[in-house]
């Protein structure tokens, strides 16, 4: 068990790494939110969910502009805490509203979450048939993100995801 959570931890890692480093903070926000910004983006960098959503959303009230980034960097706060559904409907509206490389890590960010449900259902013993389509799911938003976007994977988190995806497909009918 432990063999598989190792992997895991480091392509979380990788993929905030990517999803922080496809554009400056300074474009972000304008103003009297930049406090509020660096709070949560400070907390999504070192760990503190909770309050990076707590900080987002506040933030997303009068986000104007860099509505798209800041949903962006929402949604993987709620994957990072676990909160898979709400981050697969955050990053579901950026892919239908957004194009580039925010649509590309949208896709990156909805289909970890939709295999890290897979995951905690398998590892509960559930044979659920939806998570078959989950897997398949997750499999086409991954191969989406590195087909257009690859450059945004240089630590290759998302290739990683996709070879455990592939091996979970093997293990569910």
């Amino acid at each position: 068990m432990q063999s598989r959570r190792a992997p895991r931890a480091a392509v979380f890692s990788a993929m905030a790494f990517f999803v922080m480093s496809c554009e400056p903070a300074g474009t972000i926000v304008e103003g009297g939110r930049a406090d509020d910004y660096a709070v949560a983006r400070q907390a999504l960098e070192t760990g503190n969910y909770p309050l990076a959503i707590v900080r987002y959303e506040r933030l997303l009230d009068q986000a104007g502009d860099a509505a798209g980034r800041l949903n962006l960097e929402y949604a993987h706060s709620l994957l990072r805490a676990g909160r898979y559904e709400d981050a697969i409907t955050v990053s579901s509206a950026l892919i239908e509203t957004q194009g580039g490389s925010l649509k590309g890590s949208a896709l990156a960010v909805r289909g970890t979450a939709q295999h890290q449900i897979v995951r905690g259902r398998l590892d509960a013993g559930e044979t659920e048939p939806g998570l078959r389509s989950r897997l398949l799911a997750a499999q086409a938003d991954l191969k989406s993100f590195i087909k257009n976007h690859s450059n945004l994977d240089a630590a290759g988190a998302m290739k990683a995801r996709l070879e455990m995806i592939a091996a979970d497909l093997n293990s569910v009918s």
